[in-house]
C-alpha cells in the first residue's frame, strides 16, 4: 500500500503562484544507474528523485529485483501530474514543492539510509531542478540514527520558557498543557508587568514582563538569561507538545550525543494539517541545551546561533501549532502585521485558507513516525 498517495493527492491539488511547475530534461544513457541499483537492491528500495521522461523510471522498473520497492519524488508538481499510471509493477509517487518536506517524508515512511538509496535521475538537465533534487539527496544521506536512554537516571533539568502576550486566546489552555517532566516555567509577558496570575499549570511557573517591541530576537534572549536549567525548551502560547514528543523529553535531555533538537510542528485548522510549499515539516529547533555563547538572531523568524554538534530529529513527535484554531481571523492579521513590522516589510506576511491539508491521524500512522535520529552540524534545515 502507497503511504504517500494521500500526501501527494493534496500536494498537486493546490498550485502556488509563482512556483515552477516543470524542468528541462536531457536523454537516458543506459547503465548510468547500474551502481545506485546495486545499493537500492541491498537496501530494499528504490527512490528516484525526479520523474525525468520517464526512460530512467523504466529501466529501473525492469531492472529492479522482485520485492525490492520503487518510489519516485518529484518536486515539480506538474511534471509529477504528467506521469502515466504504473501498471506492471507498484510504484510510489511523493510530490511536494519542499525539499525538506520529501525528505522528512521519506523518513516517515521508514525509507531511511540503508533501507532505501536515492538515486538522482540522469534525465533531470535543469541546474536549478538538479540542485534542488541533490539537495533532497544530501538531507536523507546525512541521516542517522539515534538511541535515547529507556528509563534515565539523574538526567538534566529541563524548563520551558515561553514569550506570551495577555490578550492570547486560551492561556490556561496553555499553562495546563506544559509538561511535567519539566521541573520549572519562565513566562516572559509583552507587557509593563506580568497580568493575574494563571493558574493549573502543573510545574511552577515564573512570571515576567518586557514590551516586545517588535524584535522576537532581543525578547528570546532576555528569557534565555532568565532560565537557570540545563535545557530549555522554548514553546509559544499558541503552541501544544503532542503526548509523543511529552513522553520522549526525559529521554531527549539524557542522552549525550545531541545539545539540540528540532520538531515538526503541524499547522492545525479545521481540515487537518497543512502540507505542500514547506507549510509542513515546518522543522522548529526549540529543545536546546543551555550553554555559554548562545544567542538568538534576527528580529522575525529568529534563529539561534552558538549551538554545536549534530541537531536530533524526531520524525513523528511534534509541537501542535493552534493559530488557526484558537484565533480569530483579524487576531491573525495582526499577528502577521506585526512579524511585516519586525521584519520591515509590508505583506511579507500573508494568510490563506485553500493550501492542502491531511488528518493529523495519517501523519502519525506512518510506518517511520517514531523513528528519531540526527543530522550533522553541516545540514542547514531552517529558515535563512
Amino acid at each position: 500500500m502507497d503511504p504517500f498517495a494521500p500526501y501527494t493527492a493534496q500536494a498537486l491539488s493546490f498550485r502556488l503562484a509563482g512556483q515552477p511547475q516543470d524542468y528541462a530534461v536531457g536523454p537516458y544513457r543506459p547503465g548510468s544507474l547500474d551502481a545506485g541499483l546495486r545499493q537500492a537492491a541491498r537496501a530494499g528500495h528504490c527512490v528516484l528523485l525526479g520523474a525525468g521522461a520517464g526512460a530512467a523510471l523504466a529501466d529501473i522498473r525492469s531492472r529492479l529485483p522482485g520485492g525490492v520497492g520503487l518510489s519516485v519524488c518529484e518536486l515539480y508538481p506538474a511534471h509529477a501530474a504528467a506521469l502515466e499510471p504504473v501498471t506492471d509493477r507498484e510504484v510510489w509517487l511523493l510530490a511536494d514543492a519542499s525539499e525538506t518536506a520529501l525528505a522528512w517524508m521519506l523518513f516517515s515512511a521508514g525509507l531511511v539510509p540503508g533501507r532505501a538509496a536515492c538515486l538522482l535521475n540522469p534525465e533531470v538537465a535543469d541546474p536549478t531542478a538538479k540542485a534542488r533534487f541533490k539537495a533532497v539527496q544530501r538531507l536523507h544521506a546525512a541521516y542517522s540514527p539515534l538511541e535515547i536512554p529507556a528509563a534515565p537516571a539523574g538526567r538534566p533539568s529541563l524548563g520551558v520558557a515561553a514569550i506570551l502576550h495577555p490578550g492570547e486566546p486560551d492561556l490556561e489552555g496553555f499553562f495546563a498543557a506544559l509538561p511535567g517532566a519539566a521541573c520549572e516555567a519562565v513566562a516572559l509577558w509583552d507587557a509593563p508587568e506580568p497580568p493575574a496570575h494563571l493558574s493549573g499549570a502543573p510545574i511552577p511557573v515564573r512570571h515576567l514582563a518586557h514590551p516586545l517591541g517588535a524584535d522576537f530576537a532581543a525578547q528570546r534572549n532576555r528569557l534565555l538569561a532568565a532560565c537557570r536549567t540545563d535545557w530549555v525548551l522554548m514553546l509559544d502560547a499558541d503552541e501544544r507538545l503532542d503526548q509523543a514528543l511529552a513522553a520522549l523529553l526525559p529521554g531527549l535531555v539524557a542522552q549525550g550525543q545531541c545539545a539540540s533538537f528540532a520538531f515538526p510542528r503541524r499547522a492545525v485548522g479545521p481540515g487537518g494539517v497543512k502540507v505542500g510549499f514547506g507549510l509542513w515539516p515546518d522543522l522548529q529547533l526549540r529543545l536546546f541545551r543551555r550553554l555559554p555563547g548562545l544567542r538568538f538572531v534576527r528580529p522575525v523568524h529568529e534563529r539561534l546561533e552558538g549551538l554545536s554538534g549534530p541537531t536530533g530529529l524526531c520524525i513523528g513527535a511534534g509541537i501542535r501549532h493552534l493559530c488557526d484554531s484558537l484565533k480569530q481571523s483579524g487576531a491573525i492579521d495582526g499577528k502577521l502585521a506585526l512579524f511585516d513590522q519586525a521584519a520591515g516589510r509590508e505583506g511579507l506576511h500573508r494568510r490563506s485558507g485553500e493550501y492542502p491539508t491531511v488528518p493529523e491521524e495519517y501523519l502519525a500512522g506512518l510506518p517511520g513516525a517514531a523513528l528519531l535520529g540526527q543530522w550533522p552540524e553541516s545540514v542547514s534545515f531552517l529558515p535563512l
